[in-house]
C-alpha cells in the first residue's frame, strides 16, 4: 500500500487547515527575515564607517566584529524558522496537488 492509498478528503482538509492557519506566521517570518537581512547591512555598514584604514581592512574588521556575529546568527535562526515552516507549508501544498490530480483521474476513469 502507498502513502498514496492514504490520501483522502481528511488528509487533504487537515492539508488546508495547516495552510490557512499558518498563512500569518508564513509571512511574519519571511517579513522578519528580510528585516534582518537589513539589518546585516546596517551593521556591517555601521562598523565599516567607525573603522580605520583601507577599504578592504574595514570591511575585514567589520564582518569579523562581535555585533555582526550577532547579527548573522540572528538572520540563521530566523532563516531556518521560515524554511522549516516553509518546507511543511510546501508539503501540504504538494497534497492538495497530488489530491487534485488524482480526483480528475478517477473522474476520468484512470485510476
Amino acid at each position: 500500500m502507498s502513502d498514496l492509498d492514504h490520501l483522502n478528503d481528511n488528509r487533504v482538509e487537515k492539508a488546508l487547515i495547516f495552510l490557512s492557519s499558518t498563512d500569518e506566521e508564513h509571512a511574519e517570518l519571511s517579513g522578519e527575515v528580510k528585516r534582518l537581512e537589513e539589518r546585516l547591512k546596517q551593521v556591517k555598514a555601521h562598523l565599516f564607517l567607525k573603522s580605520d584604514g583601507s577599504v578592504a581592512s574595514r570591511e575585514a574588521e567589520a564582518l569579523r566584529s562581535p555585533q555582526y556575529d550577532e547579527a548573522v546568527q540572528e538572520w540563521i535562526e530566523a532563516f531556518k524558522q521560515f524554511k522549516m515552516l516553509d518546507n511543511k507549508r510546501l508539503r501540504e501544498i504538494r497534497i492538495t496537488e497530488i489530491w487534485q490530480t488524482l480526483s480528475v483521474n478517477r473522474r476520468k476513469g484512470n485510476i
